[in-house]
């Protein structure tokens, strides 16, 4: 139908016919616009959404490494107490007395140590190796 129908040359027409082009040449520009600041928004977008990411992974490995801190902590904290336990036992007269006994066969005067085989860690070992 548009091959038929002819334009005439007169002002009307081509004010309409210009007014149309520029028209059209502004939907372009505009489309064009629409893309780029759609690309930068999407971009920004996108690094934003990446960085949230890495952010979050960053959280994790910070609390995982936190926990193993933590974990660490309770442990010299509870190996701390067993030292203090230890030196206020090493300051009472009674258990270096009763270590010394037991340990090392001291004895005071006038006492008799007798040590009796089933004493001798040594010799629960072979009886326990031939009786099985």
């Amino acid at each position: 139908m548009s091959g038929k129908v002819q334009n005439i040359g007169n002002p009307y027409t081509s004010q309409k016919n210009e007014k149309k082009r520029r028209h059209e040449m502004r939907k372009k520009v505009v489309k064009k616009r629409v893309t780029v600041f759609g690309g930068i928004l999407l971009a920004i977008l996108l690094a934003l959404l990446i960085l949230v990411f890495v952010q979050i992974k960053g959280n994790n490995d910070a609390s995982s490494v936190r926990s193993a801190k933590e974990a660490q902590y309770q442990k010299l904290q509870d190996q701390e107490i067993e030292l203090k336990e230890q030196l206020n036992n090493l300051n009472n007269e009674a258990y270096i007395e009763k270590i010394a006994r037991d340990e090392y066969y001291l004895s005071n005067d006038g006492e008799i140590i007798f040590k009796l085989p089933e004493d001798d860690p040594s010799s629960k070992e072979k009886n326990n190796k031939t009786n099985p």
